[in-house]
């Protein structure tokens, strides 16, 4: 039978192999490279090719058994963060090492696998032990009433051993004389905890019923726990000792709780780590905080991070963004309205937002843009932590803890009267300013790396970023901070059509130094700079928006809404003039 492959046959049947194989000739520059090798390397086949194997793979060993002559096997190495176990073996051709070829096998899962069934070993083991350490008597039955198990303790405490109760239904025990009553059946049928006081060998015994449930809602464990009560004092001091291992677990649950949001706060900046600090340390009191910065460096996210490790963690966070709500609708989201308050008022009326944050935090975003008009309502409720809703009479008291966030300067706002100084007061006991981006570089690149994860797993690539596109990245001033910087991660993904995401999916300024990159990303203020200055200068000359309008190539009516725009005055022009010309003389 003739069945002879030719050497691109034998390739392609290798490079459907689910093994990884690498093959490099005498000077150690691969030759092949199947696809599920380039899979676990991270690098195309294509751009493997011709490329020196250390340089492609760093822990690679190909070279060493060329060296040495000798094969090697069932060897353990890393390969680009993937353990792998791998075959190497020399290439000769009339006895002259001509090359090596490297056959590995991605045991990542099950070295995962692997660990996350010790660790449910150890954990089994724990359970047994915490179960046996117990001092009460414990009873485990399952969800159809018959005992899977019962510790040293209760065996004690009864004289009844494990095998004399195992594999029976709790009826079948009270039948044959070893109880008097169970709690199990009716903990099944309630889904609650039960508690009741039985008598057993002339010892009176508190016995406590806990159901365990499955994700799907349903019993799947009863545990009956018994406890002598016969010596009242011994009963209170166990009692006090449940209490404070229950205060225990709360307050472990709420520190664990607490850390969950700070876990998705990505930075290596020694000044944001500083504002996470302060901020989990003023979470725990009730000061209202102000968090200061640009727009989209994570304002938000830090109020959040506040409430989640505050005592209101498990109360209701209410947001709102101040400027995106129009300024007549302003008054009835904050403070909520009776029946009939007004025109198209609902006919149950509505609790505002203050009502619906009570016993919890209420962030109120861009906080600069409220009205004037509605800043004293505001400063009333924070002060007094007292509301009415409009339309009605009845005090409402607050117990609300306020977060308030914003881009703008308040206290140029405050001096320039477009913002209350005592509500700025109120708001700014305990500030919080975060720095832009541009002034944390080192978070750039984890930032970029985690949105491109969030983006390959969203729309189901598999994308990287080149070494270029991290550089360029990290010397971008992103005006827009994070949320830019997602946003470009994110465009890249959906339009770059290959893997490697290069500097070609990219629009950004191209700059080797930041401060070319501010020059850049003050492009536009420059320039409506200019625009201002060269509108001045025409009108000085010409004295009129008609004139002015002529000289520079624009109709009258666009003179007087760029002069309008930049807060340009006929009469300061003209005053600006005479101050430097006294002859200045207005036609």
């Amino acid at each position: 039978m003739d069945f002879n492959l030719s050497t691109e046959e034998w390739l392609n049947i290798l490079d459907f192999s689910r093994n990884g194989v690498v093959v490099v000739d005498r000077e150690g520059r691969i030759v092949f490279m199947n696809q599920t090798a380039a899979k676990v390397v991270g690098i195309s086949s294509e751009a493997a090719i011709g490329c020196r194997v250390e340089e492609i793979i760093p822990s690679t060993a190909l070279l060493e058994v060329m060296k040495k002559g000798k094969n090697q096997s069932r060897q353990k190495m890393m390969v680009n963060g993937n353990m792998v176990f791998t075959d190497r073996m020399v290439l000769r051709k009339k006895g002259k090492v001509v090359g090596a070829v490297g056959i590995f096998q991605d045991i990542s899962e099950l070295e995962k696998s692997s660990a996350e069934l010790e660790s449910v070993k150890s954990m089994c083991k724990e359970l047994d032990a915490i179960f046996e350490a117990v001092a009460d008597g414990l009873v485990l039955v399952d969800e159809k009433g018959c005992v899977l198990r019962v510790n040293q303790a209760y065996q004690n405490l009864t004289g009844i051993t494990n095998e004399e109760y195992r594999g029976k239904h709790v009826h079948e025990l009270i039948k044959e004389g070893y109880i008097g009553r169970s709690l199990s059946d009716k903990v099944i049928q309630r889904k609650t905890p039960y508690s009741a006081i039985d008598i057993r060998n002339g010892k009176e015994l508190l016995l406590t019923a806990i159901p365990v449930f499955n994700e799907e809602g349903d019993i799947m464990r009863v545990v009956t726990a018994t406890r002598d009560i016969t010596e009242l004092s011994d009963l209170k001091n166990k009692l006090a000792e449940s209490e404070a291992a229950r205060d225990r677990y709360l307050q472990e649950l709420k520190r664990l709780h607490a850390q969950l949001p700070y876990k998705f706060i990505i930075t290596n900046s020694p000044t944001i780590k500083q504002k996470i600090e302060l901020a989990l340390h003023v979470a725990q009191v009730d000061s209202n905080v102000l968090i200061l910065g640009e727009s989209g460096v994570g304002k938000d996210l830090l109020a959040r991070l506040i409430h989640r490790s505050s005592k209101r963690a498990l109360k209701s966070f209410i947001e709102i963004n101040c400027g995106a709500v129009p300024a007549n609708l302003l008054e009835s989201e904050f403070f909520g309205y009776e029946a009939g308050a007004f025109t198209g008022a609902s006919k149950e009326g509505k609790p505002g937002l203050f009502e619906l944050a009570q016993g919890g935090t209420l962030f109120l975003d861009e906080v600069g843009d409220l009205p004037l008009e509605l800043q004293v309502k505001v400063l009333r409720a924070v002060q007094n932590k007292q509301i009415t809703r409009i339309g009605g009479t009845k005090i409402i008291n607050l117990n609300v803890r306020i977060i308030a966030a914003t881009n703008r300067d308040l206290e140029k706002m405050v001096a320039e009267r477009t913002f209350r100084q005592d509500l700025y007061y109120r708001l700014n006991v305990v500030p919080i300013v975060l720095p832009p981006l541009r002034e944390r570089r080192e978070d750039i690149a984890p930032l970029a790396k985690e949105f491109l994860a969030k983006f390959n797993s969203k729309y189901g690539y598999q994308k990287w970023l080149h070494q270029d596109v991290i550089t360029r990245l990290t010397n971008y001033d992103w005006p827009g901070n994070v949320r830019e910087l997602e946003n470009t991660i994110e465009r890249a993904v959906v339009t770059c059509r290959n893997d490697c995401i290069n500097l070609d999916c990219f629009s950004l300024a191209p700059c080797d130094e930041p401060a070319k990159c501010r020059d850049i990303s003050m492009l536009k203020q420059n320039k409506a700079e200019e625009e201002k200055q060269l509108i001045v200068e025409t009108y000085r000359r010409t004295h009129s928006t008609r004139k002015t309008a002529q000289a520079l190539g624009i109709s009258q009516s666009s003179v007087v809404k760029k002069m309008k725009k930049y807060g340009i005055s006929e009469n300061h022009i003209v005053d600006d003039a005479m101050s430097r010309d006294s002859n200045y003389v207005i036609e």
